[in-house]
């Protein structure tokens, strides 16, 4: 049998939730802001595969825009691998089938939604952006500024914002495709 328990006693176990905190969420739930956003940084940048995650949830959830592109650019020092979603169920562009599966070894399921997996390489100063894994060439994949997110890899020039989702979403235009498409990218489980 369930019981009602009295707001004295949810206050009471809200009390004990409270002091049981996490103590990395704690650092991030500092209510100095250049506290917060170091700890933020540094967990991002250990390779703590649960410390990255909780650091990155927090920072790219953060309603502060600040935030959110510091949580987004240390990321990107880390590596990860985009996997790109394309919806392509509007497109009437013959195109588009052919250009997603030929290129980044991409994935189109019945629905018209497509997958291209690119790694992110290193950071080229010069350019500042960051380039595709491998490449030798130093091209831009991934570029952040003021006005945005850019990506842009061989064959798709798309540009993104992170969305209140935790998702990079954007628009970009492929290769030989002569429509828009709609995309995303997961950065959060």
């Amino acid at each position: 049998m369930s019981q009602t328990l009295s707001p004295e006693e949810i206050a009471a176990m809200v009390d004990q939730k409270m002091r049981d905190m996490n103590p990395y969420q704690e650092l991030l739930n500092n209510p100095d802001p250049a506290r917060s956003l170091a700890a933020m940084e540094i967990m991002l940048g250990t390779g703590d595969e649960s410390l990255v995650r909780m650091a990155l949830e927090y920072g790219i959830l953060s309603p502060n825009p600040t935030v959110k592109r510091v949580a987004f650019e240390t990321y990107l020092q880390t590596g990860p691998i985009f996997s790109i979603r394309f919806d392509g169920s509007k497109v009437e562009d013959g195109d588009f089938p052919r250009i997603v599966r030929d290129l980044w070894n991409g994935t189109l399921d019945a629905d018209m939604v497509g997958y291209w997996r690119i790694p992110v390489g290193q950071y080229y100063e010069v350019k500042r952006c960051y380039g595709v894994a491998g490449d030798s060439e130093e091209n831009c994949f991934v570029t952040v500024n003021s006005d945005g997110i850019f990506l842009t890899p061989y064959y798709m020039n798309g540009r993104a914002i992170v969305a209140d989702d935790g998702s990079l979403s954007g628009t970009a235009n492929l290769q030989n495709v002569h429509e828009p498409l709609p995309f995303t990218i997961s950065l959060i489980d």
